[in-house]
């Protein structure tokens, strides 16, 4: 297991797509704030325009870069790497050896989720790195006394798009669908599925006459929340990845590999 582990980070470092993702993420972290101040010194030449300037905060603190790691563009970059990677295998025909070398097959569904975790550390890491410097160049970046109470929101978050990614992993493997898949990561992360959750929210209500908000407890939504509750935050987020990483071991392990 440790050996399938190594060999699918391996893959993962090796892969254009995450390499292009990666840098992608990186500079939409890190051109926000630079953008928006060039933005305000070209609007200075045009006549009878306002100026944005005074509405560019004069510094910006490290607790707000912590609590919006992976706005809406840095999401769908997580989670497009997350479903080529893995899909890559199977898309190309290599799981028939892998799978092979292994006592089930559904254990490579572990090895890759596990894999998943390095790469999602990697591209929150990048995205508020860039950020972090794109402030820096532009603004004071201040060190304030939210931050402790920040990175533990960023630890519950992470969890949380954990969830997300073992239910894409369930998607995209276990019912052998990239572009469901695909589409689900830009579902994700854009935030539409509030408008299917909603849906939901209105139809039971007119149904049984009961007021529900299945949102809040959603992973998704959770992690795109300011500051997402511990309660029932970790339990979804550990619920779900339990939940679909079950699911996508013993449903790959019946499928045939081709």
């Amino acid at each position: 297991m440790f050996n399938l582990i190594r060999m699918d980070i391996h893959r993962m470092f090796k892969a254009r797509s995450f390499k292009v993702c990666l840098a992608f993420a990186f500079f939409f972290g890190f051109c926000r704030m630079p953008l928006a101040k060039l933005f305000s010194m070209l609007l200075r030449f045009l006549p009878a325009s306002a100026s944005l300037e005074g509405l560019l905060p004069k510094s910006v603190t490290l607790t707000s870069i912590l609590e919006n790691p992976f706005p809406v563009v840095n999401s769908m970059l997580i989670m497009f790497s997350v479903c080529y990677f893995y899909y890559a295998d199977i898309e190309h025909g290599f799981i028939k050896n892998i799978a092979g070398q292994v006592s089930k097959k559904g254990y490579t569904m572990i090895s890759r989720f596990i894999a998943v975790i390095l790469h999602n550390l990697i591209f929150i890491a990048a995205g508020i790195i860039g950020n972090l410097i794109g402030n820096v160049i532009v603004l004071k970046v201040v060190a304030d006394v939210g931050v402790p109470h920040a990175l533990g929101a960023l630890c519950l978050r992470f969890l949380l798009l954990q969830g997300v990614c073992a239910i894409l992993l369930f998607v995209t493997c276990a019912l052998h669908s990239k572009t469901f898949g695909m589409v689900l990561a830009v579902v994700f992360g854009t935030g539409a599925m509030a408008l299917i959750y909603m849906s939901i929210d209105t139809a039971v209500n007119m149904a049984l006459k009961k007021v529900i908000a299945i949102e809040q407890y959603m992973p998704d939504q959770l992690m795109d929340a300011k500051a997402p509750p511990l309660i029932p935050g970790l339990p979804v987020a550990v619920v779900t990845i339990a939940l679909f990483l079950f699911l996508a071991v013993h449903v790959f392990d019946r499928k045939e590999v081709r």
